[in-house]
């Protein structure tokens, strides 16, 4: 039986680097490890589970494995639009194999990566002598090539009217890059690299079928790298938004199935040398300030997992000071937040003095579900249970007593409903919710009505020429939204009906469930602040509850209501990053300075 992973710090001046250790289980003691090296951006996102199970899968086979977060990414301190990441990331896969041996004592390791992490690993290796074996799966050969594709995927989100990337850097995906970093990843050429042998053994594991990656499989042969190339991956399947990946599971197991082929026969790894394992990593806010942050396993059987953030200077039990604030699950991405907005808002809040709370519900990221729970599951009010363990925990351990929730979509559900039920939510952001009400099946209705815009974005596109022009090449679903707009005109007329019906025969309009809730919790005292993209459909829903406006609610002072403009739905662009963080540090320092 394989032991769970561990979460580990590491790396220079007592570790920056976030990651998780998964110890060897299995009859059999590998001589190698396994150093799992992440994708970029978004790609980082959707890989998360595979990743997981990648290392899991490795480790019950007596390969110990660690996967981690390179600096300035994920869970690491440093942030990406700081000057010369590439080497910053190069120096992170050392850091992590030089973790990783000396957690394990393993002599040789193997290094894994999905695209440009792959790219990554096969540069690492030419720059070590210990790896013994490089696994690269859709492998970007060319930096060139890869900037080239992360600009085309910034102008495809941008539709008509793409706006310049900001000045000083390269905005790519919702990250921003400096310019001295996209020249140093443009210059990178897995196909021009030194004739010198990478690693003994390489796996390539294409995109599918045809094989775009013979020449780099063939460069690597004539380096004198004994090659394999795998079958068609499921790479596609793994790829998808977070909450439809659909793990490869086969191609994981041919991946450890050649580990273990070329493995040393009857090697015994080293003893392991002594290590810290307190996971405590220090941050830098945007202001300069070193926060300190610590990594949890909590809830029952510590099947849930999170990061604290410690205020400046407050860390450890406090006494009654501001509300802690929680963020909540993004859908099916892990705590990190879309365009990692999670980690920076909680490490900039801190600077400010307030206790941040960034954790995975279960069966999300990597906290584990209970036993028989389904994996991956959204919009549940079971996860309520998961939120209040966090209270719990900060209750318990740093004597928070009130608290603000946090959440984007479907975590703005979780959020909205774990605020109805604790009286211990004292404020709440939600940020593009979809809907608060939910039953089983609605999770196909969900996605599909987020496809379509907000009414307030049609009516606007119709002054636009280049709605015209897009209308009239028929790259429009014209009657999709028609369809939508049919929808929402009609539950409006309906609304508008039953209130003035009400209102001749002297009654109060009746409320629905969403507005007595909202009404409920503000006379209870709760802040709310809700946050929507100009374009996003969400604003239909809840003006069909509050009003055009949220007029019902125009009068509470407690309530506040953002609309951004320039914003999809999980804040891609840069400047409406900035925007939103903004009014969240504006709403939580006025409501709880």
């Amino acid at each position: 039986m394989t032991a769970g992973p561990t979460p580990v710090v590491f790396g220079p001046a007592g570790g920056g680097l976030f990651g998780f250790y998964h110890p060897p289980g299995g009859a059999r003691a590998r001589s190698t490890g396994l150093v799992l090296c992440n994708p970029l951006g978004y790609d980082a996102m959707c890989t998360h589970r595979a990743y997981r199970h990648l290392a899991e899968r490795a480790a019950e086979r007596g390969f110990p494995a660690l996967r981690f977060d390179y600096e300035g990414t994920g869970d690491s301190s440093g942030r990406p639009d700081t000057p010369n990441r590439v080497r910053a990331w190069l120096d992170s896969v050392a850091a992590a194999t030089s973790e990783l041996r000396s957690r394990s004592g393993v002599g040789a390791v193997a290094l894994f990566g999905v695209r440009f992490g792959a790219t990554l690993a096969a540069i690492s290796a030419t720059e070590r002598q210990d790896v013994d074996a490089l696994v690269l799966w859709a492998p970007c050969a060319s930096g060139r090539a890869y900037v080239r594709e992360l600009r085309a995927f910034r102008l495809i989100k941008a539709k008509d009217a793409p706006k310049p990337s900001p000045v000083g850097g390269e905005e790519v995906a919702g990250y921003l890059f400096d310019p001295a970093t996209v020249a140093d990843m443009t210059a990178l050429d897995l196909l021009a690299r030194p004739e010198e042998r990478a690693a003994r053994r390489v796996l390539v594991v294409p995109k599918g079928p045809p094989s775009g990656e013979a020449r780099l499989a063939a460069h690597l042969k004539a380096t004198g790298a004994e090659v394999t190339v795998a079958a068609d991956s499921g790479y596609d399947l793994m790829m998808r938004d977070p909450q439809d990946t659909i793990v490869p599971t086969d191609t994981l197991d041919e991946i450890v199935g050649w580990l273990a082929a070329g493995d040393v026969a009857d090697a015994t790894p080293g003893a392991p040398r002594g290590t810290s394992s307190a996971p405590v990593l220090s941050a830098t806010a945007a202001s300069g300030a070193v926060v300190r942050e610590e990594a949890v396993q909590f809830g029952a059987g510590d099947r849930l997992f999170g990061i604290v953030t410690d205020p400046v200077g407050q860390p450890g039990p406090q006494a009654e000071g501001p509300p802690a604030i929680l963020f909540l699950n993004v859908g099916a991405n892990h705590r990190v937040g879309p365009n990692r907005m999670y980690v920076s808002m909680a490490r900039d809040l801190a600077a400010l003095g307030y206790l941040g709370f960034r954790f995975d519900v279960a069966g999300l990221g990597d906290s584990r579900i209970a036993p028989g729970a389904p994996d991956n599951r959204l919009y549940s009010k079971d996860s309520v249970v998961d939120v209040k363990a966090a209270m719990d925990l900060l209750e318990s351990t740093r004597g928070a007593k009130r608290f603000i929730l946090m959440g984007l979509c479907s975590g703005a559900y979780l959020a909205f409903h774990t605020a109805v039920e604790d009286p211990r939510v004292v404020g709440q952001v939600l940020l593009n919710p979809q809907t608060f009400e939910w039953k089983e099946g609605d999770t196909l209705e969900l996605s599909m009505r987020k496809s379509f815009l907000s009414t307030r974005y049609y009516a606007r596109s119709l002054l636009e020429p280049a709605m015209w022009k897009r209308l009239l090449g028929g790259r429009v679903d014209v009657r999709g939204v028609v369809g939508v707009l049919r929808e929402r005109v009609a539950a409006q007329a309906v609304a508008r009906a039953v209130s003035l019906r009400a209102r001749f025969a002297g009654e109060r309009a009746p409320q629905s469930d969403v507005e007595r809730a909202f009404v409920a919790m503000s006379d209870r005292g709760v802040a709310s602040l809700l946050v929507f993209s100009f374009d996003d459909g969400g604003l239909d829903m809840i003006e069909q509850h509050l009003g055009r406006n949220v007029r019902k609610m125009a009068s509470r002072k407690n309530f506040h209501f953002e609309i951004v403009d320039g914003a999809d739905h999980t804040f891609t662009p840069i400047d409406s990053q900035h925007a939103l963080h903004g009014i969240v540090t504006r709403y939580v320092t006025a409501s709880f300075p």
